[in-house]
Protein backbone atom coordinates (compact mmCIF):
# COMPACT_ATOMS: atom_id res chain seq x y z
CA UNK A 1 0.00 0.00 0.00
CA UNK A 2 2.95 2.10 0.54
CA UNK A 3 4.34 1.87 -2.80
CA UNK A 4 1.31 2.57 -4.60
CA UNK A 5 1.25 5.93 -2.34
CA UNK A 6 4.69 6.83 -3.28
CA UNK A 7 4.16 5.90 -7.02
CA UNK A 8 0.92 7.67 -6.71
CA UNK A 9 2.94 11.16 -5.87
CA UNK A 10 5.73 10.46 -7.73
CA UNK A 11 4.00 10.39 -11.21
CA UNK A 12 2.22 13.14 -11.03
CA UNK A 13 5.64 14.89 -9.70
CA UNK A 14 7.26 13.20 -12.74
CA UNK A 15 4.81 14.66 -15.41
CA UNK A 16 5.39 18.45 -14.21
CA UNK A 17 8.95 17.91 -14.03
CA UNK A 18 9.00 16.68 -17.94
CA UNK A 19 6.13 19.61 -18.63
CA UNK A 20 8.32 22.19 -16.80
CA UNK A 21 11.73 21.17 -18.46
CA UNK A 22 10.16 23.03 -21.64
CA UNK A 23 11.24 22.09 -25.37
CA UNK A 24 13.56 24.91 -27.28
CA UNK A 25 12.26 26.54 -30.34
CA UNK A 26 13.86 25.19 -33.31
CA UNK A 27 16.57 27.02 -34.78
CA UNK A 28 15.21 28.49 -38.44
CA UNK A 29 18.38 28.71 -40.28
CA UNK A 30 17.07 27.68 -43.13
CA UNK A 31 15.38 30.73 -43.64
CA UNK A 32 18.36 33.04 -43.37
CA UNK A 33 19.30 34.00 -46.80
CA UNK A 34 22.75 32.31 -48.15
CA UNK A 35 24.24 35.66 -49.25
CA UNK A 36 23.42 36.81 -45.85
CA UNK A 37 25.43 34.05 -44.27
CA UNK A 38 28.44 33.81 -46.82
CA UNK A 39 28.50 37.50 -49.00
CA UNK A 40 29.99 37.16 -51.88
CA UNK A 41 33.20 38.72 -52.96
CA UNK A 42 34.85 40.01 -55.78
CA UNK A 43 37.87 41.71 -56.80
CA UNK A 44 36.14 45.43 -57.39
CA UNK A 45 33.89 45.74 -54.37
CA UNK A 46 33.27 45.29 -51.03
CA UNK A 47 30.29 43.27 -49.84
CA UNK A 48 28.49 42.92 -46.22
CA UNK A 49 24.97 42.00 -44.78
CA UNK A 50 23.00 43.47 -42.01
CA UNK A 51 19.84 42.02 -40.38
CA UNK A 52 17.09 43.14 -38.10
CA UNK A 53 14.18 42.07 -36.29
CA UNK A 54 11.50 44.61 -35.39
CA UNK A 55 7.64 45.23 -35.51
CA UNK A 56 7.60 47.64 -38.04
CA UNK A 57 8.53 46.41 -41.31
CA UNK A 58 10.21 50.06 -42.43
CA UNK A 59 12.14 49.86 -38.99
CA UNK A 60 13.70 46.06 -39.56
CA UNK A 61 14.40 47.53 -43.76
CA UNK A 62 16.04 50.41 -42.19
CA UNK A 63 17.84 48.86 -39.58
CA UNK A 64 19.40 46.09 -41.81
CA UNK A 65 20.48 48.43 -44.28
CA UNK A 66 22.41 50.62 -41.98
CA UNK A 67 23.96 47.67 -40.35
CA UNK A 68 24.92 46.38 -43.77
CA UNK A 69 26.57 49.59 -44.97
CA UNK A 70 28.27 50.19 -41.02
CA UNK A 71 30.05 46.26 -41.72
CA UNK A 72 31.57 47.87 -44.79
CA UNK A 73 32.64 50.98 -43.09
CA UNK A 74 34.02 48.80 -40.63
CA UNK A 75 35.82 47.02 -43.11
CA UNK A 76 37.12 49.83 -44.59
CA UNK A 77 38.51 51.74 -41.33
CA UNK A 78 37.82 50.88 -38.21
CA UNK A 79 39.77 52.10 -34.55
CA UNK A 80 40.04 49.31 -31.95
CA UNK A 81 40.27 50.75 -28.24
CA UNK A 82 41.05 47.74 -26.29
CA UNK A 83 41.36 47.68 -22.19
CA UNK A 84 41.89 44.36 -20.43
CA UNK A 85 42.71 43.99 -16.76
CA UNK A 86 44.19 40.81 -15.32
CA UNK A 87 44.00 40.96 -11.38
CA UNK A 88 45.41 38.06 -9.86
CA UNK A 89 45.70 37.39 -5.63
CA UNK A 90 46.74 34.50 -3.67
CA UNK A 91 46.76 34.33 0.16
CA UNK A 92 47.84 31.70 3.27
CA UNK A 93 50.24 29.21 3.28
CA UNK A 94 50.85 25.50 1.35
CA UNK A 95 47.43 23.97 1.40
CA UNK A 96 45.57 26.10 2.98
CA UNK A 97 45.92 29.23 0.27
CA UNK A 98 43.61 30.67 -1.88
CA UNK A 99 43.59 31.77 -5.42
CA UNK A 100 41.78 34.42 -5.97
CA UNK A 101 41.58 36.12 -9.91
CA UNK A 102 39.73 38.18 -12.26
CA UNK A 103 39.87 39.60 -15.63
CA UNK A 104 37.82 41.94 -17.38
CA UNK A 105 38.12 42.33 -20.88
CA UNK A 106 36.75 46.14 -23.13
CA UNK A 107 36.80 46.48 -26.35
CA UNK A 108 35.04 49.38 -28.24
CA UNK A 109 35.43 49.95 -32.25
CA UNK A 110 34.35 53.04 -34.23
CA UNK A 111 34.68 53.71 -37.58
CA UNK A 112 33.99 56.93 -39.29
CA UNK A 113 34.05 56.51 -43.25
CA UNK A 114 31.90 58.61 -45.87
CA UNK A 115 30.28 55.94 -48.02
CA UNK A 116 29.46 57.78 -51.60
CA UNK A 117 28.37 54.95 -53.83
CA UNK A 118 27.52 52.52 -51.31
CA UNK A 119 23.78 50.78 -52.17
CA UNK A 120 22.22 47.92 -51.14
CA UNK A 121 21.68 45.42 -53.91
CA UNK A 122 19.58 42.29 -52.07
CA UNK A 123 16.95 42.64 -49.30
CA UNK A 124 14.62 39.96 -47.99
CA UNK A 125 11.94 40.63 -45.30
CA UNK A 126 10.53 37.76 -43.35
CA UNK A 127 7.82 37.87 -41.30
CA UNK A 128 7.94 35.56 -37.66
CA UNK A 129 5.00 36.42 -36.18
CA UNK A 130 4.39 39.69 -35.45
CA UNK A 131 8.11 40.42 -35.82
CA UNK A 132 9.63 41.48 -39.47
CA UNK A 133 12.92 40.43 -40.51
CA UNK A 134 15.35 42.02 -42.77
CA UNK A 135 18.20 41.22 -44.17
CA UNK A 136 20.39 43.47 -46.32
CA UNK A 137 22.83 42.92 -48.83
CA UNK A 138 25.04 46.08 -49.36
CA UNK A 139 27.70 46.50 -52.14
CA UNK A 140 30.72 49.01 -52.47
CA UNK A 141 32.35 49.40 -55.67
CA UNK A 142 36.14 49.99 -54.76
CA UNK A 143 35.66 52.41 -58.39
CA UNK A 144 33.64 54.77 -55.86
CA UNK A 145 36.66 54.92 -53.13
CA UNK A 146 38.87 55.70 -55.75
CA UNK A 147 37.21 58.24 -57.40
CA UNK A 148 36.23 59.68 -53.50
CA UNK A 149 39.97 59.88 -53.15
CA UNK A 150 40.38 61.38 -55.98
CA UNK A 151 38.31 64.20 -55.54
CA UNK A 152 39.31 64.44 -51.84
CA UNK A 153 43.05 65.06 -52.89
CA UNK A 154 42.15 67.26 -55.61
CA UNK A 155 39.72 69.83 -52.77
CA UNK A 156 42.76 69.43 -50.49
CA UNK A 157 44.65 70.91 -53.32
CA UNK A 158 42.69 73.31 -54.74
CA UNK A 159 42.41 74.56 -50.88
CA UNK A 160 46.19 74.44 -50.19
CA UNK A 161 46.41 76.87 -53.04
CA UNK A 162 43.97 78.91 -52.41
CA UNK A 163 46.08 79.43 -48.96
CA UNK A 164 48.99 80.38 -50.87
CA UNK A 165 47.13 82.65 -53.07
CA UNK A 166 46.12 84.52 -49.85
CA UNK A 167 49.37 84.43 -48.72
CA UNK A 168 50.79 85.95 -51.54
CA UNK A 169 48.24 88.85 -51.84
CA UNK A 170 48.85 89.61 -48.20
CA UNK A 171 53.01 89.39 -48.84
CA UNK A 172 52.07 92.06 -51.98
CA UNK A 173 50.09 94.37 -49.81
CA UNK A 174 52.25 94.45 -47.33
CA UNK A 175 55.00 95.52 -50.16
CA UNK A 176 52.68 98.46 -51.27
CA UNK A 177 52.16 99.43 -47.81
CA UNK A 178 56.08 99.72 -47.12
CA UNK A 179 56.51 101.63 -50.65
CA UNK A 180 53.48 103.99 -49.87
CA UNK A 181 55.60 104.57 -46.24
CA UNK A 182 58.55 105.59 -48.07
CA UNK A 183 56.72 108.21 -50.63
CA UNK A 184 55.20 109.79 -47.78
Amino acid sequence: MKKVIILALLVPFMFMMVGCGGAKPPTKMSNVPEWYLNPPSAEDAYYEAGDAAKQSMGLAKEAADARARDAISRTLEVKVSNMLKNFMQESGIGAEAEALEFTSSVSKQVANTVLAGCKIVKREMKQEGNIYHAYSLAEYNLNSLVQQTLNEARKQKALYNEAKANLSFEDLEKEVQKLEAVGK
